[in-house]
């Protein structure tokens, strides 16, 4: 499995990570795995699933961040982002966004 986690990183999208993995394992066991996985979150580009890896985004507040693209920059993203997460889930979720 470590051969497999590190030949598609950097993952560019949960789902990517998702389709991967889940060749091995079975779907309850990729959930398991998302808990210790990174993706790298491009604001202007990620799909709705990997926009809710950031603490405190759900679906519905991915589809508004998506709807209000395209960001300027990654800091007018994370200011959007601050509108709808505690300062703590912010401090974690901006280390994400690339």
């Amino acid at each position: 499995m470590v051969c497999e986690f590190n030949e598609y990183r950097p993952w560019v999208s949960i789902l990517q990570f998702r389709k991967e993995i889940g060749k091995y394992v079975n779907a309850a066991q990729v959930a398991d795995y998302e808990k210790y996985v990174y993706v790298p979150i491009k604001f202007n580009t990620a799909d709705a699933d990997t926009l809710q890896q950031l603490p405190g985004i759900d679906k519905n507040l991915a589809a508004q961040l998506i709807a209000a693209r395209l960001y300027a920059s990654k800091e007018a993203f994370l200011k959007k982002v601050g509108e709808f997460v505690t300062p703590d889930q912010f401090a974690i979720g901006a280390s994400y966004v690339e």
